[in-house]
Parts: structure tokens; sequence; C-alpha cells
């Protein structure tokens, strides 16, 4: 890839100062943050219902090195016009070269720009030789998806910066809930949804619709203690009933269909969409993996376990840094 540079950063200051002024000597630094799945409430949550999102175990990770000359680019496994516009948010025109990897799906709703966004806050801290609290990450990481999404809700960026599990309603802070080891197969339609025109399809069938959408809402509530018990059969029944109520509001597709039945065919307890719909993933509660992984793989389907657990151990997601000189530059 050839490296591409960054334009000069609206924001002065650089990389490399820490607080009282001294220079920190890290040479290098890496940082990770996880993706996001909703598992309950798409698109009742814009109506003022709970929605439940969490953190999974697949991430995008940045790493930061002091160079000589423009910052810029140097190795992306993504390629995205917004990324130099991102990266310009926060870091210095000059001094430092960025490798970003993802094992998350692009466009699919699992949160990938605002991992980037988290992962991004995080490395430059490391790189200051400090740690970016959850606060920081929230804050700097909006200004950064908003270059990605325009107005973005702030669930996304919150539960990567957060990890683990939340309770979210519309103009309130998330809430963490508890999560028993929950796994699930994700299964990849390979079709972008378009959110906007799924979340206004929706505002067009109201108030026709409004009766699924409360529905969903009181799904949400009676699935959050069943993730905290662990209660898997219970879980994957929520699934299939949110699934339905999904469907009714016209937010499904024969794509997403045809994958919600090859899980449940291959003995998933329960499976759905995950995000805007039209597209995207879809997410089966599978004790086993193996039947499920296997039936996607004959079909060509793309698909891959993640386990979500709440809360999780901030160690999952790690800043680190590698102490040396800086280069001239």
């Amino acid at each position: 890839m050839r490296p591409w540079r960054l334009q000069p950063a609206a924001r002065p200051g650089g990389a490399g100062r820490i607080a009282g002024g001294r220079v920190s000597r890290r040479r290098a630094a890496e940082a990770r943050a996880p993706g996001k799945l909703i598992l309950f409430g798409e698109h009742a949550v814009v109506y003022g219902h709970p929605a439940v999102a969490a953190a999974v175990d697949r991430h995008t990770t940045v790493r930061l090195e002091r160079i000589a000359g423009p910052t810029r680019l140097l190795s992306a496994t993504v390629d995205d016009a917004r990324l130099l516009p991102a990266l310009a948010t926060v870091l210095p025109p000059r001094g430092i070269g960025v490798h970003l990897h993802t094992t998350l799906p692009v466009g699919r709703g699992m949160g990938s720009s605002a991992a980037l966004a988290v992962a991004l806050v995080r490395a430059l801290a490391a790189l200051e030789g400090r740690r970016a609290d959850v606060e920081e990450c929230v804050r700097r990481g909006f200004d950064i998806e908003r270059i990605f999404h325009g107005t973005p809700s702030g669930l996304d960026h919150t539960v990567s910066a957060l990890g683990g599990a939340v309770r979210y309603v519309r103009g309130q802070p998330p809430a963490p809930i508890p999560v028993a080891v929950l796994p699930l197969v994700v299964l990849d339609t390979e079709i972008a949804g378009d959110t906007d025109a799924l979340v206004a399809g929706v505002r067009a069938r109201r108030p026709a619709v409004d009766a699924d959408l409360a529905a969903i809402g009181a799904l949400v509530d009676a699935m959050v203690p069943a993730l905290a018990r662990g209660d898997l059969a219970t879980i994957g029944a929520g699934m299939n009933e949110n699934q339905q109520r999904l469907r009714r509001i016209g937010v499904s597709s024969d794509a997403v269909d045809a994958l919600v039945d090859l899980a449940r065919r291959a003995g998933a307890a329960g499976a759905k969409l995950a995000g805007a719909g039209g597209g995207g993933v879809v997410i089966a509660v599978a004790p086993d993996p193996a039947p499920v992984l296997a039936a996607a793989a004959r079909r060509g389907v793309p698909a891959f376990a993640v386990e979500i657990r709440s809360p999780r151990d901030p160690a999952d997601d790690p800043a680190t840094g590698t102490e040396g000189p800086a280069p001239p530059g």
C-alpha cells in the first residue's frame, strides 16, 4: 500500500507530551478496541424503547510509530476514504506513522469505525506515556465517529470503550448489565444495509408498527435477567421473537431470513438480524458453534464464533508502548 499523507490537523500540538510538559520517550504504541453487536432492540430504540448492545471479542488494532516527516497511514486492512479525516481529528500533522488492522467485517453494523476511534485514542495516549480512561475514549471517539456517521448515536463507541454489555435508552447514559458467557455465531449476508432508508421505512409505517416496537422494548427488559444467568434457551427464544417482530416492521430481507433459517436448522437456540437489517449480519445463540459454522461453510456463508461476557476484564483490550528515541523530523 502506498503511504497516504494527512492534511494538517486543525488542532494544535502533537503527540509526545505528557502532563507537565515532559516529552514521552515512547517511539511506538499499540492499542485495540472491540466491535459491538446489538443483541435486542434494534429500531425500537429510535422511539424511546430500550436496547441491549455488547462488545465482542473481535477488534480493531491501531499501531502508532514515531517517524520523520508528515503523519501518514502506513498500512491498513480496510480501504475507506474517510480514514484520513478520521485520523486527522486527533493526530498531529507530522511525526506519526499509522498501522490499522481489523478482524471486524466493515459496514455490517458491528461498530468497526467505533472500534477504530477508541483504539486510536488509546494508542495515542499510550504513545504519550499515559492511559486513556473511558471518558476520554468516549469524548474523543465521538469526534472521530462523526467523520464516518455524521450524527452518531454514541452507542457504538461507548460500548467499545466500556466493554461488556449495556442497556441503552436514547438520551440516557448506557447502563452496564451483567452477562454470563454468551456463545454466538455471526453469519454475514455480505450485503451492506442502508440504515437511513431502513429507519425511514419504519417511520413511514407508523403507527401501524407501534405495537411491534413496544413489544420489542418489553422483550429487551425480559431478556436482561436471562442474559445475567446465562439462560441460553430463553435468550434464543427471545431472539426468535425479536426477529419475528423485525420482520413484521419490514427491516428483514430474504438474505437475512435465509441465514436465520440456516442457523436454526443447524441447532441454534435462536437467531436474528443484528443492526439496521436489510443485510448486515445475523447472530445465532449456539451453545455448540461447530454445527452452525459447518452449515454456513457448506453454503459458502462467511461466519465466525464470538463470546460475549460482561463485565469485561480491561486487560482484554491492552494498550502498550515501546520505549526509545524518536526519529528526527
